[in-house]
């Protein structure tokens, strides 16, 4: 993910529905703050942050991904560092509770078989008393002005969750498994987000419709291995990349996120 690429149309699209990087009410102008980003991809969300917040550059700032294919060649900016770290393997144990932000953005549904509620356990065992955590995931559900190829794309994205061991609307039970985990002060809400010609931005609404479209691909490589029933025509699968994206650009799309969030109490509290 670059800076100028089509993949940061995700990052500028959820930043731009929340209104910013962080919802959670973390200070992060206090100097030497440990701050992870797991999923990071190639740590754009902490580049972001550390020039949205440049008190930051005083601070350890961490990025985790499942492989280092998006890392950049020559190394992350200081002070950030990158590293291999699947959310369904156990974590660094000199990581527990030493963060004062976790933050975490549509990487959930990766865990497949392995038990979400388990990862978000994990994820909470990494911020240190009075820090915080924020979660971001997919509301998995179409707007009333949609098109076919969106509802199609909806359809696929449950469709495959559930084969690997999940359900599409897991984000709905974050909240639970964060106070399950211990989490304090629990805060969740659903952000409006818009995808191609419902975006202002015309350059935005030109790059998340790429991006959205894009981003079936792997999806429809799933597919291909299954001799049984899909919830979508081949024909139209065969498709569905150039229809989303003509759809997009056309009509816009709709696809909400859900943001929770809360914070590691104190050991007094």
């Amino acid at each position: 993910m670059g800076t100028t690429s089509d993949q940061t149309a995700q990052h500028e699209g959820s930043k731009a529905a929340m209104g910013g990087l962080i919802v959670c009410p973390v200070d992060l102008d206090r100097p030497g703050l440990r701050v992870l980003d797991s999923g990071t991809g190639d740590g754009y969300w902490l580049q972001d942050l550390l020039g949205t917040y440049p008190r930051l550059v005083d601070g350890t700032l961490v990025g985790t991904d499942v492989t280092a294919a998006k890392f950049p060649k020559h190394g992350a900016p200081q002070p950030i560092s990158l590293q291999i770290q699947s959310i369904t393997q156990p974590w660094p144990s000199e990581w527990k509770h030493s963060f004062d932000l976790v933050h975490q953005r549509l990487v959930l549904g990766a865990c497949g078989s392995f038990p979400h509620a388990t990862a978000v356990r994990n994820l909470a065992e990494l911020v240190k008393p009075g820090g915080w955590i924020q979660l971001i995931e997919p509301d998995q559900t179409c707007g009333i002005q949609d098109g076919p190829a969106m509802r199609d794309f909806i359809k696929l994205v449950t469709w495959v969750f559930e084969r690997m061991g999940g359900h599409a609307r897991y984000a709905y039970d974050v909240k639970r498994w964060l106070l399950d985990a211990g989490v304090v002060d629990v805060e969740e809400r659903s952000v409006p987000n818009y995808l191609g010609a419902r975006v202002p931005d015309a350059d935005l609404a030109r790059r998340t419709a790429r991006w959205t479209a894009d981003a079936m691909m792997p999806l429809l490589k799933y597919t291909e291995g299954h001799d049984g029933p899909i919830p979508i025509p081949r024909e139209d699968l065969q498709t569905l990349v150039p229809r989303l994206h003509e759809e997009l650009l056309e009509r816009g799309g709709f696809y909400p996120l859900r943001v929770i969030y809360g914070r590691v109490p104190l050991a007094k509290e």
